[in-house]
This record gives C-alpha cells, structure tokens and sequence, in this order.
C-alpha cells in the first residue's frame, strides 16, 4: 500500500477521524483520554491507533499528539465537512500577520476585563480615577509636538500604572494564575478562545505549566521590555516577545474559525 493510499485509508473510517479532531482540539491526550472521549474498548482503540501510524505520534509523555501529516488530515476533514467554503491556503505556525496580533491584542483585553468584572475592580471609582488620569497624560504625551519630550507627563502615566498596580496586585496575581492554567491546559484563555487563536509549542505539543508561567509573566508583568526585546530581535523568526522565543512557543489562528 503506497503512503497515499495508507493516508485515505486511515481517514475512511469515522472514529480515526474523530481522534484527529479530538487530538487537533485538545493539542495532547493520553490513552486514557482518548477511550474515554471515545467509549470504545481497548483493543478496538489500539487497532484505530495503529491505523493512524504517521498521523499521530506518542510523546516521551506517553500522551498522543498529531504529526505535520495528521494536522494536514485534520485540515483535509474540516475542508470536506465544510463542503462549499473551498479550501484555505495553509500558512506557516509562526507567521505573524496584522490580524494575528489585533487578535492576540484583544483576546488580552478580555482577558483582564473578564477579571476585572469578576472581582468588582472595574467599577471601583478609585480604579476609573486612576485609569483616565493615567489616559489624560498619556494622551498629552502623544498628541504634543514631536521634538517636545514631555517627561513630567510621562512620569506621572508610570507612576499611576505602578499605584493601579499595587492597589490591585491581588487581582493581577488572580489574572496571573487563571491565564497560566488556561493556557497550560489548552492553550486558550477565554479571550483567545473566542478569538478562534491559541499558543502552542512550534512542535505542536501544548505548553506546560512553567512555560505558560513563564509567559504570562512576561506579558502582564514585563510587557514593555518583552515586546521589545522580541520584536527588536526576534521578530523575523516568527516571534512577538522575548518570552515566546524562550519557551519556543507560538500564537496560531485554530482551524476553521
């Protein structure tokens, strides 16, 4: 059997090709997983999973995860579920496009409204005093006269992002752990979740939960010096930050959203 004919016939039968979802949707699963999402026996998911040989690989974590060929058959069903769409021309992992990053930005923006709003700091009157005295002198910033370097307005911006900070350092530490385990777990925190992205290895094993850690301290912590550093010296490798290129991990659009 030539590998063309291998690759339809591990695609001809449903439960193969619900492993492929399953695995493309949730990055990693281990045996156990997998027979469970399935509510198949044990010798029946071994024959799928021989079946899949070249689509899917074991992990040294003992976890199975899709292969560049299983991510093209998982791309191949979706495409044929779709019907009429047509099919969508494959862009590399770590390309970095305008879309992507207005969707990495508001996925954040959620990210921390939805803290916000959950532990009752955004309608604090001393946090909505802070925030437009802080836009009030960023805003005197950015409108002055170019060669002006307005150092006092300046200075006052940082200083009410640091007073923002410290007020609130339990909600940051709170927004700090719930991206950490989101991410950790699927890759998706409710924001990226409804902006269809999510991070993952450039390998395509999900992040564990130091190299998530890693990360969302770099972005809610370190943000300013992050991007810097990564887009002055990274950006041309396919990474934003500085923490992205350290743990090797990348932001992708999920297929079909």
């Amino acid at each position: 059997m030539t590998s063309e004919e291998a690759f339809f016939e591990a695609l001809s039968n449903s439960i193969r090709r619900e492993i492929i979802v399953l695995l493309y949707d949730r990055i990693e699963l281990t045996y156990s997983d997998l027979s469970s999402y399935l509510g198949i026996s044990s010798g029946l998911l071994n024959f799928h999973l021989k079946k899949l040989d070249g689509l899917i690989e074991k992990t040294p974590d003992n976890t199975y995860k899709l292969t560049q060929l299983g991510r093209l058959a998982y791309r191949f069903i979706t495409e044929v579920r779709a019907g009429s769409e047509g099919s969508r021309e494959q862009k590399p992992k770590a390309e970095i496009s305008g879309s992507l990053v207005a969707r990495r930005v508001i996925a954040t923006v959620i990210d921390i409204l939805a803290i916000f709003i959950a532990t009752g700091a955004l309608f604090d009157p001393q946090i909505l005093g802070l925030v437009g005295s802080a836009l009030l002198h960023l805003d005197e910033v950015l409108t002055g006269h170019p060669w002006v370097f307005h150092s006092d307005h300046l200075r006052t911006v940082l200083a009410t992002i640091t007073e923002i900070v410290g007020t609130y350092s339990h909600v940051f530490f709170a927004t700090y752990i719930f991206l950490t385990l989101l991410e950790a777990y699927k890759g998706q925190t409710i924001g990226k979740f409804l902006l269809g992205i999510r991070v993952v290895k450039r390998n395509g094993r999900r992040i564990n939960l130091v190299e998530s850690g890693i990360r969302n301290a770099g972005k809610l912590f370190l943000l300013p010096i992050d991007l810097a550093i990564g887009v002055i010296l990274y950006y041309k490798r396919g990474y934003l930050r500085y923490t992205d290129y350290y743990i090797d991990a990348v932001v992708e659009r999920v297929e079909g959203v």
